[in-house]
């Protein structure tokens, strides 16, 4: 067990920067799912042989070694117990007398001072979501009656959400060019229309967080470092975007070119309001094993607008750019990255930029379709996250190893956490400067370009916006664009305020309704 955990852990560590947490282990449960397309993959063979090795060094743990009486086991087990409930509480306070210091907010060092079993055992108590002090009722509606909603302009024109899979403008990469722009249409719609930069919560994974700051408004930095809300809190109708379009009789559709159980989407997209759900096994999807092309998703994407009588809300979500980026995953390279890297960094890059240029090329595709429809269509496109490049970011001097990524100032943190925004319609576009944020504030500015009501939280979230326009788990900016590595003193009524309207929908009564939305 200590073995797969450290497995685990290591890889979590060197692909995401971060050590594995207790609450993780959610994701067990799906590698059934995924058992046949790692067989198909890396071969039954290896699987087989995987397995066998595990269960051989199981059977040897049992039967070879010291034999101990099963008195002599359950005063063992007892013990083990009785420590477990006596860390368990307060991890910090049981261990402070014996020098061990349960250092949570930095979890990196806590991971590599007091090792793997015992620091993940120390955060078992994390998993446990604290009330606000003197939540109620009153409190709640107290805090929205400084927020009014505000009415629509009773405007419906289709919406279309496009969330790119590790999206990102790779022209930005220092000391690297290319022979021809692979995001030309990125480019032309950054010159022509509205566009800004986001910040999800999370960087090289965890797309699951960044749809669920989009579509709840709700912030992961107030939950327990390293969780994944859809598989651990969502468990019952929440206040979200895709439920206020809803409400205003708009058809809410979902697509995605990849399982439709991946990260609970199936189970969790209902209760954020969406209606209809088209994955991959609904889809006859053409490309990899584990990369179905985007054209897939733009095809998809069509039928879905062609079909729907109703206003449609529609959120498309992409597969073809995930990792890992082997190279020469493409036949050719038409985009010849050039500047100083070994080949396997070059291989790398090269892989990764194919897979945008694609990305880039659809939604070029998409924008054509919808320019000849007449139905007025308002287009959102952003990225969920940055890739986890690790021989392009070290090699360009951008990230030595993932691990330090928390080491890093502000400034150079931030540039891993950048994704581009545009916003298009095919009723005219004009150049326009939308900013930089976080993504928990993405729902509210699709709500005022599609003419939609907004919610007091809504209005919350647009106050807080001009405030702190960035609020992740790892970066912190105030109004003036700067980058602040402590919370200010003014941050602190925000932070409870936020987390109040948070705790409320995700585990408390929900005060705050799943609907509340206003009369246009």
């Amino acid at each position: 067990f200590i073995t797969l955990l450290a497995l685990t852990h290591a890889s979590t560590l060197s692909t995401l920067g971060r050590p594995l947490f207790p609450w993780e282990l959610v994701l067990v449960r799906q590698a059934v799912n995924i058992w046949p397309y790692a067989t198909a993959k890396f071969g039954v063979v290896p699987m087989l042989l995987g397995g066998v090795v595990l269960a051989g060094g199981l059977v040897f743990s049992l039967r070879v070694g010291p034999r101990f009486a099963w008195r002599s086991r359950a005063v063992l087990a007892g013990a083990v117990v009785a420590i477990c409930l006596w860390l368990a509480p307060r991890p910090g306070d049981s261990l402070n007398g014996l020098g061990i210091t349960h250092k949570q907010w930095v979890q990196l060092e806590n991971y590599r001072q007091n090792g793997l079993p015992l620091a993940f055992l120390m955060n078992l108590p994390a998993a446990n979501v604290r009330a606000p002090r003197d939540y109620s009722k009153e409190r709640v509606e107290a805090l929205l009656q400084r927020y009014p909603p505000r009415a629509g302009t009773g405007e419906t024109p289709d919406v279309v959400v496009v969330m790119s899979e590790s999206f990102f403008d790779v022209t930005r990469l220092p000391g690297v060019s290319f022979e021809a722009d692979p995001l030309p249409t990125l480019h032309r719609l950054q010159r022509e229309a509205a566009s800004g930069t986001l910040y999800p919560p999370s960087f090289g994974g965890g797309t699951a967080n960044t749809e669920f700051e989009v579509w709840t408004g709700n912030s992961v930095r107030w939950l327990p470092i390293g969780s994944v809300p859809y598989q651990q809190y969502v468990h019952r109708a929440l206040p979200a975007l895709p439920r206020q379009f809803a409400e205003r009789g708009y058809r809410t559709s979902a697509v995605h070119i990849f399982r439709r159980w991946f990260w609970d989407r199936d189970r969790v997209y209902p209760l954020l309001g969406f209606q209809r759900f088209v994955s991959e096994d609904d889809l006859k999807v053409e490309g990899g094993l584990f990369y179905p092309a985007d054209t897939n998703l733009t095809r998809a994407v069509e039928q879905e607008l062609d079909a729907s009588e109703q206003p449609l809300f529609l959120f498309a979500i992409s597969v073809e750019a995930h990792g890992p980026f082997e190279a020469h995953r493409y036949p050719g390279d038409s985009l010849h990255v050039q500047g100083p890297l070994d080949d396997d960094a070059r291989g790398e890059l090269g892989t990764y930029a194919e897979a945008a240029s694609h990305a880039d090329h659809e939604l070029g595709e998409l924008l054509t379709f919808l320019e000849k429809r007449a139905r007025p269509t308002v287009v959102v496109f952003f990225g969920d996250h940055l890739p986890s490049l690790a021989k392009t970011l070290k090699q360009t001097g951008v990230l030595a190893s993932p691990d330090q990524l928390s080491t890093l100032d502000a400034t150079r943190r931030a540039f891993l956490y950048e994704v581009p925004l545009v916003l298009w319609s095919n009723q005219g576009n004009t150049p326009r400067a939308l900013g930089a944020f976080s993504t928990n504030y993405l729902g509210p500015l699709v709500l005022r370009e599609a003419g939609a009501p907004a919610t007091s939280y809504s209005t919350f979230l647009e106050a807080t916006r001009a405030r702190f326009p960035v609020v992740t788990p790892q970066l912190l900016a105030n109004a003036q664009g700067e980058w602040l590595e402590a919370e200010p003193p003014e941050f602190q009524q925000v932070r409870d305020d936020w987390y109040l309207l948070e705790y409320d929908s995700m585990f408390g009564e929900q005060f705050m309704p799943a609907g509340n939305s206003v009369a246009e």
